[in-house]
């Protein structure tokens, strides 16, 4: 990093964190990070059955008590606290606008406003609310062609997202929805539905412009059957965009939504890379006109047969999936610590390969599988590979713990070696050794 050191210690609050995450690795690369001295780490947890305005008044507590100077946004939710609190504290945090934010966490406005590309026409949005929904959802397939993708708007982790191909399994999309929306944020982690968010986004965002944020709502658009994705990272400095990385996602023929976890380095063309960039700066430059600063950002591609590219999601955080893989394959500090140096005013040094390669996958099980973590995972054989130096493995959920229709990931698995071959062999054999009922996971290596 470059441009300047922070002499006092600074205090970090890190919200939205997983109580079944060890978090000390995090807590020892924030610590780690050149330059800039660390004192308290405080990792936030939202509370079961708390709204998202209340968790904000509460981590506003948290900083006043504390004297934060830091807000760190890993996951997508975060990065709307995150900048209101920003807002909140003007001489204290930095960061990003609230409406940049959420135009990139809410992927109805993310193509409004964000793609450079997006044709209107060819998505249409359901209100889960409407009492005439099953009249909606069967004018909507009118215009749009099946297949088609079926997103939530507010969502992460790949999760609430489904192929359709028929009416009827729109309608089972709509009825799985009404379910997940009757619960709370916290039963799910990765949907965030209008009744936990309502009463914050009316509090920091201006709600006119943007009225279907405050209903429970699906998106269907064209399925798109790519025969790669991408994830490209950079991030802001002083409103200029900074490249970083870019990575291959791994391809799963036959499943429905066919790419999941991801490998480095990538295998794309100097041309398409050149592309890639070139609609990053663009997507990225219309985030900076709305306020997006100091934070880093991850952008998701489709690479088409052509090698055109279309743009999927934007999300205004690093990816902790991608950060085990840039561990391995890329010289420097981790977005983690790039992301701290953003929010002390540091200028990061772009980073260059080292030649190793690496992959990742997180590990989910199939939809309806039922039973606990545990019956997933073979503890012994997990303790073992701990000390193995080219794997590491995160739990995200407690052994004891129960999967829901929208909690299937409870682990996230890298491997490394000297070829993309040696990490995916690596893989294979990890998950041989740690998993109990392969044919349960929705992705995996024979």
């Amino acid at each position: 990093m470059s441009n300047g050191n922070t002499e006092q210690p600074v205090t970090i609050l890190v919200p939205f964190c997983y109580r079944a995450v060890d978090y000390s690795t995090t807590e020892n690369l924030l610590r780690s990070c050149e330059g800039i001295p660390v004192g308290k780490v405080i990792f936030s947890y939202l509370d079961e059955g708390e709204n998202l305005l209340d968790y904000f008044y509460r981590l506003k507590e948290v900083i006043d008590d504390n004297h934060v100077n830091v807000v760190l946004a890993l996951f997508d939710v975060a990065t709307l606290v995150q900048s209101a609190l920003s807002r909140e504290f003007p001489n204290r945090l930095e960061g990003p606008s609230v409406e940049s934010s959420f135009l990139a966490y809410h992927k109805v406005y993310t193509s409004q406003c964000l793609d450079p590309d997006s044709e209107s026409s060819a998505h249409g949005v359901l209100d889960l609310d409407s009492p005439t929904l099953p009249e909606d959802a069967a004018t909507l397939l009118k215009s749009v062609e099946l297949p088609a993708f079926a997103k939530v708007p507010c969502c992460d982790n790949s999760q609430g997202v489904w192929k359709i191909s028929s009416a009827s399994q729109l309608t089972d999309v709509l009825e799985e929805m009404g379910r997940i929306n009757e619960g709370h944020y916290s039963q799910n982690e990765h949907i965030s539905n209008a009744t936990f968010m309502r009463d914050f986004i009316l509090k920091v965002l201006d709600v006119d412009h943007y009225p279907m944020v405050l209903r429970n709502t699906i998106i269907v658009e064209p399925y798109i059957d790519a025969p790669a994705k991408v994830c490209v990272d950079g991030c802001v400095y002083n409103k200029e965009i900074i490249h970083w990385a870019i990575s291959d996602s791994l391809h799963w023929p036959g499943q429905d939504i066919p790419f999941q976890g991801s490998y480095m380095p990538s295998t794309l063309s100097d041309a398409v890379q050149k592309r890639l960039w070139g609609g990053f700066d663009k997507v990225v430059g219309r985030m900076v006109d709305h306020g997006f600063n100091n934070q880093f950002v991850h952008v998701e591609y489709f690479i088409l047969a052509d090698g055109q590219i279309k743009l999927i999601e934007v999300n205004a955080r690093p990816s902790t999936n991608l950060s085990g893989l840039y561990a391995a394959c890329l010289s420097g500090p981790l977005p983690l610590q790039v992301l701290l140096g953003l929010c002390c005013g540091v200028r990061p040094v772009p980073p260059v390969p080292t030649g190793r390669a690496a992959l990742n996958l997180p590990l989910q099980v199939r939809g309806g599988y039922t039973g606990k973590v545990g019956d997933m995972v073979n503890k012994s054989e997990l303790e073992i590979l701990k000390k193995d130096p080219d794997v590491k493995i995160t739990m995200v959920m407690y052994f004891d713990e129960e999967f829901l229709p929208s909690k299937i990931e409870f682990a996230k698995v890298w491997t490394y070696g000297a070829t993309s071959n040696d990490a995916k062999k690596k893989c294979r054999e990890v998950m041989q050794h740690v998993v109990k009922k392969p044919e349960h996971l929705k992705f995996y290596f024979l």
